[in-house]
């Protein structure tokens, strides 16, 4: 009987040593550097998501008028890309600041573990405005097309920021009200898609807006399992999302279905011309199994990491079926 105890003991006091052993490590961490810690502010995993857009939108574009300007390419791919990291700032900024992520629960680790201030945050958030505005006056510069400039990019441009600020920035906070998936389905959809194929061709169709439609899609799903994961803390700090009305069995049958509608629209498009290569993206569809599989299960850790990816191959494969749909 003694030695069994003596056993017992000496087992929790190796589990006690092992577990004072992980704390001290995770202590001594060293933390990273500040440079290091703007950039994963930014959330590099999803940039990929302008990335895309930005693609479907030059590649339609170049099957239209068969001509490809490198520079403004490389021009709305940077204004892109820093639109949307500003947007990630944001976000953080206000999500922490309004109760939605803590220290303790958040998935979100830019105003915790990153060793930025609130005044680096902000610091952050004037640069990639700085940035944005550059990359607008070299596109303006560039285009030399005064009608087109501001018929088109210049209300699409201002049309994307004011959504892409307002998604959490006060007064408004678009998706603390529910209307965060619509915001992302027209900035990542219509807006930016729209906005690439003008910056090629110099004037505006409504093609462009029918063919960001799968891609938005996919982008949206990226947005929903984030909510889904985040349901309780949402709904702790008072705040309405699409995945908060639902529930989870309801967001799982959302997941699933917008992927189905997305591939539902491009079939569409694809007999619209008789071009079925449009079609490229159902390569994917074994991935997707993998991804609803791993959602009804709830395991959405990092689902939404996984998720960003699939849309990037999605809006790639989208891309290399409007170049391979030429006539």
């Amino acid at each position: 009987m003694s030695t069994t105890i003596n056993r017992n003991e000496k087992t929790k006091q190796v589990v006690n040593k092992t577990e004072s052993t992980q704390q001290t490590q995770q202590q001594q961490k060293p933390p990273i550097s500040k440079l290091m810690g703007f950039i994963f502010a930014t959330r590099p995993w999803s940039l990929t998501i302008s990335v895309t857009s930005v693609l479907v939108g030059s590649a339609l574009a170049f099957r239209e008028i068969r001509e490809f300007d490198g520079i403004m390419f490389s021009i709305i791919l940077v204004g892109a890309i820093s639109l949307q990291a500003l947007g990630n700032v944001v976000n953080s900024f206000y999500d922490c600041k309004n109760g939605n992520d803590t220290k303790e629960k958040s998935a979100d680790r830019t105003m915790f573990d990153y060793g930025l201030t609130e005044g680096d945050i902000i610091n952050l958030i004037w640069f990639l405005l700085i940035q944005c505005a550059i990359c607008l006056g070299l596109m303006i510069i560039r285009m030399d097309n005064i009608k087109c400039l501001v018929e088109n990019i210049l209300p699409l441009a201002a049309f994307g920021f004011i959504l892409n600020i307002s998604y959490t920035a006060a007064p408004i906070g678009l998706k603390y009200i529910g209307l965060g998936d619509l915001t992302i389905f027209l900035c990542f959809g219509p807006i930016l898609v729209q906005s690439a194929f003008i910056s090629q061709t110099h004037y505006h169709d409504s093609l462009a807006y029918f063919y960001s439609i799968p891609l938005a899609l996919t982008i949206v799903a990226v947005l929903h399992v984030n909510n889904t994961r985040d349901i309780k803390a949402d709904s702790d700090a008072g705040s309405i999302t699409l995945a908060s009305k639902l529930g989870f069995k309801n967001c799982y049958y959302v997941y699933a279905g917008l992927y189905l509608f997305a591939y539902i629209y491009l079939f569409k498009l694809s007999y619209d011309i008789n071009k079925y290569i449009l079609n490229l993206p159902l390569i994917l569809i074994p991935k997707i199994i993998v991804l609803i599989n791993q959602f009804k299960n709830n395991k959405l850790e990092d689902l939404t990491e996984k998720t960003g990816q699939f849309s990037f191959f999605f809006g790639g494969l989208n891309a290399i079926g409007v170049l391979l749909s030429m006539q």
